[in-house]
């Protein structure tokens, strides 16, 4: 959860990126807006920001995080015993009884109106962005540390994915209160109180620094196959003069980088975010009961402490037993928040382009037609 904003950052600490910004300000071209318009539209990105930034945390967060640890409960049906009819002369050499069935339950989070009912029903209507405060604490913490080795650590190869790891290992237990408060029922403990004990960050923080430092392994992962590609040479060409063929060897390998980022969410950030949970849940104090049917046991790769174990679930074992029915369940969640999210930005697009047609009138096609002209878009 924490690789994002320093990916934001670096991309707008970058020359070109500033170069951009600075000419798009300085030679783009120049249009009053009132007051009044300025203030709609601001008040319009605002609530939109505010509204996706909650949607997108009970999907992605909340609900994702329950599907990662859910364990469908099976239930278990008696059938009664067929009744002897009159047709039957003689009586049975063995009595027969019921028939016991057992029967597997629809997984709760296998849809997001589903889960989100359960939640509601179970725990309160504010269940929807449970653990928010410590999603809060932990990402602001995140920033901070990562901001402080931003400083400390000099210019080498995979710096960040070196940064955001020791920062992401440092602040493991804070994470797991985070994931122990999102799928335990709802009680009166304290934040304080939840924070695992240091014993534990043993368990902790391996997983929890593969996590932090995969999305950077993969953007790092992407850049040296766009190099290999020649893709980081483009600005230099003069697309005009390219031949079909050429055209062709661009698409073709511009597609293998989308496929190269998507096998690199699917195969690292993916199986790094659902260990790091699943260890996690994994050291769940035995008093909080948990909000989905979940197996502590993990299908008996958990050893008690009592018998000698770690109580917890091993970093290859936290993978290996989220199965192959669980992770379909989980990518299909993911498909769906992406196609809820882009759905929302063409609806927020719509409403900002009719908001500032209302306000500035045929003054926005003349603006626009002069910005194509300089070439800005």
């Amino acid at each position: 959860m924490g690789y994002i904003d320093h990916a934001v950052r670096r991309g707008l600490d970058h020359p070109s990126t500033i170069s951009l910004l600075k000419r798009a300000v300085e030679n783009g071209p120049e249009m009053e807006i009132p007051k009044w318009g300025l203030a709609i539209l601001a008040t319009t990105l605002i609530v939109f920001l505010f509204f996706m930034s909650a949607l997108e945390y009970t999907l992605k967060d909340v609900i994702a995080t329950l599907t990662m640890v859910e364990t469908p409960a099976a239930a278990i049906t008696v059938s009664p015993s067929k009744d002897l009819t009159a047709k039957d002369t003689r009586e049975p050499l063995l009595e027969t009884g019921p028939t016991v069935t057992l029967v597997h339950q629809k997984p709760i989070t296998s849809s997001i109106r589903g889960t989100i009912r359960h939640l509601v029903s179970t725990a309160g209507t504010w269940s929807r962005w449970r653990g928010i405060m410590s999603f809060i604490v932990y990402n602001l913490s995140f920033s901070v540390v990562a901001n402080i080795f931003d400083v400390l650590v000099p210019q080498v190869p995979g710096r960040l994915v070196l940064i955001t790891g020791i920062t992401g290992a440092l602040l493991a237990n804070l994470h797991a209160t985070w994931t122990h408060k999102v799928i335990s029922m709802p009680t009166n403990k304290r934040l304080l109180s939840r924070i695992p004990s240091r014993a534990n960050w043993k368990l902790l923080a391996f997983p929890a620094a593969v996590e932090a430092s995969a999305g950077y392994l993969s953007v790092y992962i992407a850049q040296g196959f766009i190099i290999l590609f020649g893709l980081n040479t483009l600005n230099n060409d003069n697309f005009a003069e390219y031949t079909c063929r050429e055209w062709t060897s661009v698409v073709l390998r511009m597609l293998a980088i989308f496929t190269i980022i998507l096998s690199c969410g699917l195969f690292i950030v993916l199986p790094a975010l659902v260990t790091q949970i699943r260890v996690e849940a994994s050291i769940l104090p035995e008093d909080d009961d948990t909000i989905v049917p979940f197996d502590r046991t993990f299908a008996g790769k958990v050893v008690p402490k009592i018998l000698g174990g770690t109580g917890a679930i091993g970093f290859l074992d936290a993978w290996r037993s989220f199965n192959w029915e669980a992770r379909r369940r989980l990518i299909k969640l993911y498909a769906k928040i992406f196609v809820i999210a882009t759905a929302l930005f063409v609806v927020l697009a719509h409403v900002i382009a009719f908001e500032a047609w209302a306000i500035m009138g045929p003054a926005l096609g003349k603006f626009l037609a002069r910005a194509r002209e300089q070439g800005h878009f």
